[in-house]
């Protein structure tokens, strides 16, 4: 079975658990939409709710963090494309301790100051902090196409930058590439991010973390524009 109708099957099964945890049982697909919509920008018909309960099909990024939010489904769980899962037979009661395990791991990254996210070895994101999902939010030229939250593939976004922020994107997509292949490594770099009223600087901070043939990377973005500031007085 290949990664892709693993991940499908996997978003499925905390598709439905997230669903009984919320409503007591799995809702119809009309009430599932219903109040689906009333979470969205982007809504959703009847038969639309039916294949993701069914797992026929995947949401898109945007729609995908709204269910994980709302329904506080376990994004690792549904990411980790090298986790050999048996789909059939899993125990709901691991998909709880999964569950709890993302919960307490995001208390602690929302504890962190810097903006912290943290991808598969693709590039698609697995968690962000709470400083990461406000700047992301705020970012309107990213947000117009996709939130860059769970579910979103960093480096295809950043393949994609254009204009005066083409060149950082291009070596962060680069050093992103360059630790999933050489996972000890570490990349640290500085860059400025500036908006029309006031100038900001930033660091960018790569690093992987690896648990028997799983491996993740973290990236974090930390503002040193006093720092900067002060450094030319």
């Amino acid at each position: 079975m290949n990664t892709k109708t693993n991940m499908l099957e996997r978003f499925s099964i905390a598709l439905r658990s997230g669903l009984v945890n919320k409503f007591s049982r799995i809702p119809t697909a009309q009430k599932f939409s219903d109040d689906f919509n009333l979470r969205s920008v982007k809504p959703i018909t009847r038969e639309t709710a039916r294949k993701w309960i069914n797992g026929l099909v995947m949401p898109e990024s945007e729609r995908l963090l709204v269910l994980i939010q709302w329904l506080n489904l376990n994004s690792d769980y549904m990411y980790l494309p090298s986790a050999e899962v048996d789909v059939e037979n899993y125990p709901p009661s691991k998909i709880q301790r999964l569950r709890k395990i993302e919960v307490f791991a995001r208390n602690a990254l929302n504890f962190a100051s810097p903006r912290i996210a943290i991808m598969d070895k693709d590039g698609t994101i697995i968690l962000v902090n709470e400083a990461w999902r406000a700047a992301a939010n705020l970012n309107l030229p990213l947000h117009k196409t996709t939130a860059l939250c769970e579910g979103a593939n960093y480096l295809e976004i950043l393949d994609k930058v254009k204009g005066l922020e083409k060149e950082n994107a291009k070596e962060t997509a680069s050093a992103i590439r360059d630790l999933a292949k050489n996972p000890g490594k570490k990349f640290v770099f500085k860059y400025p991010c500036h908006a029309p009223s006031k100038k900001h600087w930033f660091i960018a901070e790569l690093s992987s973390f690896h648990e028997k043939e799983n491996q993740c990377l973290t990236i974090s973005h930390q503002e040193i524009s006093e720092r900067q500031f002060l450094a030319k007085i």
